[in-house]
């Protein structure tokens, strides 16, 4: 743990909001220390910080009990407090220009030590952008690296749900408090990674999301993890945010090639354009980052659950292995079968895992 001065004071500017993080960092790198710059006269302090009201801030903050008894209320709620003195925090952060002065977690906090890589993308993917992420997140996963990303919509939930299967598992980091639910529809696979995962936000609980939070969180992204994938991603996409960031700490790049006719891919495309590095597979990832990790460990086959199927559900199956995507009316005529018994074996698939439908098409979950 931190020395007590350093952590209160942490805890103080975590809580008052009044220093911006990469004001303060620069100041404390210029002054040497902590203790060196509390020592300073104060208008050196403010000069240093940008004014008055920020050096007053900053020196009354190692005796800031407000904020102590305000941590300790969180903490009893059930979170965690990791502040930047603290040997909990995680270094790859800490070389960040302006890491936040605290981080709320919820969860495993043992997922901070492994090897990680982040993997985002567009919130409007395509069924192509969610099953790719959705197989560089579980085979990363299986190699032991921990999967980074933003619990937005489409890409990002592809990638948590999928790297939950293997060892390496998933950290979210939230544009909002940890006891928000956005968005609302990753609130099971919120209080499910909360068991088994890892939840974090430099917000404290209450905090309601709001636009400009969510390139500010980025920075945490980028700064936990050794390399960036961005898988799909428009000409004004925040990953794009979230790569620039990547390359400004010295992070590997990544993209992931899709169609030239796809606004979605247009971001990635340009990554590439600019030297990102291709991005086909989890081996590409780890052969680049973690040479000495090898080939993710194989996947229990989706065929393996196959045995516990119905005749009809197996024949579905085999039908949709055939194709990119189907409606249940298409399935009718690929297979002789009736509507009522496509949508029944539909569901047993879906139930099983083994498909899932986007916009009334059915498809294989491509894992």
């Amino acid at each position: 743990m931190a020395t007590s001065l350093a952590r209160r004071a942490a805890l103080s500017w975590a809580h008052g909001r009044e220093i911006p993080p990469q004001r303060l960092w620069r100041a404390l790198r210029e002054a040497g220390s902590l203790e060196a710059l509390l020592s300073a006269p104060e208008e050196d302090i403010a000069a240093s910080l940008g004014s008055s009201a920020r050096a007053r801030a900053f020196l009354r903050a190692p005796a800031d009990r407000e904020a102590e008894r305000w941590a300790a209320g969180i903490e009893r709620a059930g979170l965690s407090l990791l502040t930047a003195f603290d040997s909990e925090f995680p270094p790859a952060l800490s070389e960040i220009p302006d890491p936040p002065f605290v981080l709320f977690a919820r969860g495993r906090l043992p997922r901070l030590k492994l090897p990680a890589v982040a993997v985002v993308g567009s919130r409007a993917a395509s069924r192509y952008g969610r099953d790719v992420a959705a197989r560089l997140a579980r085979d990363l996963s299986l190699a032991g690296v921990t999967v980074v990303s933003g619990f937005a919509r489409g890409v990002d939930a592809a990638a948590h749900e999928a790297a939950r299967v293997g060892p390496g598992g998933t950290i979210a980091v939230l544009g909002c408090g940890l006891d928000v639910d956005y968005p609302r529809e990753n609130a099971k696979l919120k209080e499910s990674m909360a068991q088994t995962d890892l939840l974090l936000s430099e917000y404290a609980p209450g905090t309601e999301p709001r636009a400009e939070y969510f390139p500010v969180r980025n920075r945490i992204i980028a700064g936990l993890a050794s390399g960036v994938v961005v898988v799909e991603a428009s000409r004004r996409s925040g990953s794009l945010i979230t790569a620039r960031l990547a390359n400004d700490c010295g992070r590997d790049v990544f993209a992931v090639p899709g169609s030239v006719f796809s606004e979605t891919s247009a971001g990635a495309h340009e990554l590439l354009r600019d030297g990102a590095i291709l991005c086909r597979s989890a081996e590409d990832v780890l052969a680049e980052l973690f040479p000495s990790v090898g080939k993710p460990k194989p996947a229990a086959p989706a065929a393996a659950g196959m045995a516990e199927l119905s005749a009809e559900a197996r024949t579905l199956y085999e039908a949709l292995s055939r194709e990119e995507s189907a409606t249940a009316e298409d399935l009718v005529s690929l297979t002789d079968l009736s509507a009522a018994t496509v949508l029944a074996a539909l569901f047993e698939l879906e139930g099983a895992g083994l498909a899932v439908e986007d916009q009334g098409r059915f498809g294989l979950t491509r894992l």
